[in-house]
């Protein structure tokens, strides 16, 4: 079998031995090639090349052309050739494909502007990521190539581009860059996106990477280069597919791409696909599938800038969030001004809201309260507030606040009229909750304004709006502060009040940092609005951090008591509070059976006493229950640091 191999010119001393003692004598002839020299043989002859990326281009053009049978040897400045083909990365294993082939596959083939693409062509800016890195590669040098690109990210404007499909679809778009490829069976992009991809299908496949804003290419940045995350069946939500026989790719700029690792510039992109073009010895990596009809055009490109907001993007580099599209703030903000109305239907909502939660509160049934946190519909003119804090609008600030006032004083108003009507005057556990507000309270509040802006922002997610009115509770606390009203209790009043205004504030701030990110207002124009409300969330929070600060307290002492033993007995069931400004100690102190002894309950519930307080430190007020277990015998006595201990 007679044989031709290519080689650089001047480079055919660097031939591998074991490439020419693969054949016998005279059945392998040497030619060396340069950039602008390509050879001319007959059709049908079978030519080895040992040649890098830069000249491969155009001996794959010739190949097709004058219908040699190619077998592609691995090369050491050889990586996209090889990916594109599935040649083997040793010598050894490459020589025994080509060797044991059965037959010469058919294949097709790839061209930009007339020139033959192996693997890939990547246009514009950090296109190349969707290709992702190699594998193999150490975490200290994943994290390297992270830092690099976030110092690009700053330098990223999106570039405006028209494409033309084979189908002669078209799309004006903006991208940051385009990565196009015959097939990705053999290449790390086809791994992580495309499903169905053949190199004999007689298309091609173009990935236009879009992002619209810096955060969103931040974390697209962690995940493909850092995390490495397993491969992915879908492209990234800020990405478009398009799968076509033909593309052309324009711009009024100029063009930077990169065909197999050489540079080029141009204002316009002709890419086609010849099918069956190529005789080719297939590499041990390259996917053959022989069931290979003509493909449909693939167009998913619905997650892309429209042609109406690219040139916008092509102003300025990528923005740290991004910009809410045009239907998004119509549909949003028609909803978020029908809210601020405080309309018939809110009012009533509002008085069957309170009165039921103020029965929940009597009855001290849970249930009862989470329906009237259902039924409450005070949440919506919150979001509405907080989205014209963010936007500092205020047609929606004024109408927004005007209704949410109306709705607090109607619930106020019911709750202190129940209070006045009922004669009942206990502090029910479920009232009793709503007394003393932390941090913890803080934190659900900033959650769920979060998650109230979202569900706002996002029609997909708003049935769990439900949700975030159960978990933020507005109308309990306030229809308890109502309580404190008509019993004229200032503690009860102002406890369920500080909740209601840490929810209020927590609500509002999250809410209106959620609709800046979201896009819907720059962060900057929101400024003032979001700096009075930090000043506010830290200003509650001094009194919400002193509450949680004896919450804590109040933990640890119940659990250094729990459990300590005195003489025989043992310290169960400890209960510690605050009462009147005064720490306050319950327990039980459980005694064994013992039948031949007389226990003094007295002297045993003095020692209790001076245990607990050298343990804490302090001198609290100290209720302790006497039980024993034989359940008979049942005493109880109080002892007072201030006062003898008495038996009670």
């Amino acid at each position: 079998m007679q044989v031709f191999l290519l080689v650089q010119r001047n480079a055919a001393a660097e031939v591998p031995a074991k490439l020419r003692s693969a054949f016998g004598e005279g059945e392998l002839t040497t030619l060396q090639v340069g950039e602008d020299e390509l050879p001319i043989l007959p059709a049908g002859s079978v030519v080895l090349t040992y040649l890098s990326d830069a000249l491969m281009g155009n001996i794959i053009g010739a190949a097709a052309e004058q219908d040699w049978n190619l077998a592609i040897m691995p090369h050491p400045q050889m990586r996209n050739v090889r990916i594109g083909f599935g040649v083997a990365a040793s010598m050894e294993d490459a020589i025994e494909d080509f060797l044991a082939a059965q037959q010469i596959e058919t294949v097709d083939l790839l061209r930009c502007n007339h020139r033959a693409v192996a693997n890939c062509i990547l246009i514009g800016n950090s296109a190349g990521l969707l290709l992702g890195i190699e594998r193999g590669l150490p975490l200290w040098q994943r994290c390297k190539r992270f830092l690099y690109e976030c110092r690009r990210l700053s330098k990223y404007t999106p570039t405006s581009y028209d494409l033309t499909t084979g189908k002669n679809k078209t799309l004006a778009t903006a991208a940051l860059g385009i990565v196009v490829v015959e097939h990705g069976a053999n290449s790390l992009l086809s791994r992580r996106v495309l499903e169905e991809s053949s190199i004999q299908d007689g298309m091609l496949h173009a990935l236009i990477l879009a992002p619209q804003s810096w955060l969103e290419m931040l974390g697209f940045l962690l995940r493909s280069i850092v995390l490495r995350s397993s491969p992915e069946t879908r492209l990234p939500r800020f990405a478009g597919h398009i799968k076509t026989t033909d593309l052309v790719i324009t711009s009024q700029r100029d063009i930077p791409h990169v065909i197999d690792g050489v540079e080029y510039v141009g204002n316009e992109l002709t890419l086609t696909v010849t099918k069956g073009a190529l005789r080719l010895f297939p590499g041990r990596h390259l996917k053959i599938r022989r069931d290979t009809a003509q493909a449909k055009e693939i167009y998913r490109v619905q997650s892309l800038p429209s042609a109406d907001s690219r040139t916008e993007l092509c102003l300025k580099t990528l923005p740290i969030v991004r910009h809410a599209a045009t239907q998004d703030f119509k549909e949003l903000f028609s909803l978020l001004r029908e809210n601020t109305r405080a309309t018939p239907a809110f009012l009533v909502l509002m008085v069957l809201s309170a009165i039921l939660a103020a029965f929940g509160l009597y009855a001290n049934s849970g249930p009862v309260i989470i329906g009237a946190m259902i039924l409450a519909p005070l949440m919506a003119p919150i979001i509405s507030l907080a989205m014209g804090i963010s936007r500092q609008d205020r047609s929606l600030i004024e109408p927004a606040l005007t209704t949410l006032v109306r709705g607090v004083a109607l619930a106020l108003g019911c709750a202190a009229f129940l209070a006045l009507v009922i004669p009942l005057r206990s502090i029910t556990s479920e009232v009793e909750a709503r007394l003393s507000p932390n941090l913890l309270d803080l934190g659900v509040a900033i959650i769920s304004g979060i998650a109230g802006a979202y569900a706002h922002a996002r029609r997909e997610v708003a049935r769990s709006l439900a949700g975030v009115a159960i978990a933020v509770a507005l109308v309990p606390p306030l229809v308890v502060s109502g309580i404190g009203l008509g019993w004229w209790n200032w503690n009860v009043f102002s406890g369920a009040m500080l909740l209601f205004v840490t929810n209020l504030i927590g609500i509002l701030f999250a809410a209106a940092i959620t609709f800046s990110l979201l896009g819907f207002s720059p962060i900057t124009k929101a400024g003032r609005g979001l700096i009075f409300s930090l000043v506010m969330v830290l200003l509650i929070s001094l009194p919400l951090g002193f509450s949680f600060g004896r919450m804590v307290d109040l933990q640890s002492t119940t659990r250094a008591i729990e459990g300590m033993h005195v003489d025989d007995a043992v310290i169960r069931d400890v209960d510690a509070m605050y009462r009147s400004g005064n720490k306050v100690v319950r327990c039980n102190l459980v005694f064994p059976v013992a039948q031949d002894r007389t226990f003094d309950h007295l002297e045993i519930c003095s020692m209790a006493y001076q245990l607990i307080r050298e343990r804490l430190g302090e001198e609290p007020i100290v209720e302790i229950s006497v039980i024993h277990y034989s359940g008979g015998h049942h005493s109880a006595a109080l002892l007072r640091p201030d006062t003898p201990a008495k038996p009670r």
